[in-house]
């Protein structure tokens, strides 16, 4: 299997998979996308596997989906495809096509057999967040940050992070409308990650979860998912991240993306999250905003 953004490996019954993109955080872009979806088809004829870890080389776990490959649909840099190139590759109807064709390639990720386990170090934002999302268990370090920063003015990610399953209605929205970042502990606390230990700490804990349930015999580890998952496939799960992706490709069409834009045009991608996340810089989040303002 020819991978250069993942490393692949096997060791008895588990399976490691690590994001290996040191130059761009991880970043999520279309070759690291292909590159999984190879490492997939071989866990699906896989019948010895039971456990499948994903981790991450470098500082971050994943620093989201990389806009360099993404900026052609407002108007900056350079497709990395001939058929981006296109005029009507801008038009909203075509990135919403994208961005439901990226959803399905997730949740197949959420169905494999497999036990899954994510490990979290460093960042894990906007589309590492989708990433993360459809792992069974995520170990976290306490220091860790998950957020959507891009949702102060780009849109939804393409599995809205599972924000709503995993956090539910209220902390979904008060964290979404801020985009304002958690730490690894609050993650747990939440329920957006099944526990928070320290950095140094978070592989071997994941590591001796992976050996314990390995134990367990695939086909129950994959009865034990599909009836779990299958309470939210009955609530309308897939239509529900649905409305996301359509929501995604209007709001990147839209008046919220002019800033962005102009700033990426004259100055790069660097300069232009920096200016929409500057309001926000001041303070990690609205409570800590709220405290510093009462002296606390």
């Amino acid at each position: 299997m020819d991978l250069g953004h993942l490393i692949y490996e096997k060791e008895g019954r588990i399976a490691t998979l690590t994001l290996n993109r040191l130059d761009r955080g991880n970043a999520l872009c279309r070759k690291l996308r292909d590159e999984l979806d190879l490492v997939l088809d071989d866990l699906d004829s896989d019948d010895d596997t039971r456990v499948l870890i994903i981790k991450s080389n470098g500082k971050n776990f994943c620093t989201g989906y990389d806009l360099t490959e993404w900026g052609y649909l407002w108007g900056t840099g350079e497709p990395s495809r001939p058929e981006d190139a296109r005029p009507h590759r801008h038009n909203p109807i075509f990135s919403r096509r994208e961005f439901h064709e990226s959803r399905e390639r997730w949740m197949r990720l959420w169905r494999i057999r497999q036990a899954t386990i994510g490990v979290v170090k460093g960042a894990c934002v906007a589309g590492g967040l989708d990433l993360a999302a459809v792992l069974d268990i995520v170990f976290t370090a306490e220091d860790a940050t998950f957020g959507q920063p891009e949702a102060r003015t780009m849109g939804e990610i393409h599995v809205f992070g599972m924000w709503p399953i995993h956090l539910g209605m209220r902390k979904t929205k008060e964290w979404l409308f801020s985009g304002d970042s958690m730490t690894g502990v609050e993650a747990a606390e939440l329920g957006l990650a099944n526990r928070a230990v320290p950095a140094d700490e978070v592989e071997a804990v994941a590591r001796a979860y992976a050996e314990r349930i390995s134990h367990v015999p695939l086909e129950m580890l994959y009865a034990h998912k599909e009836s779990t998952n299958r309470w939210w496939d009955a609530m309308g799960i897939a239509s529900a991240i649905a409305a996301a992706n359509d929501a995604d490709a209007m709001a990147i069409a839209g008046p919220a993306m002019q800033d962005f834009e102009r700033i990426q045009k004259e100055k790069g991608v660097r300069a232009a999250v920096e200016d929409r996340d500057e309001p926000f810089s001041h303070h990690r989040t609205y409570w800590e905003a709220y405290k510093a303002s009462k002296g606390g």
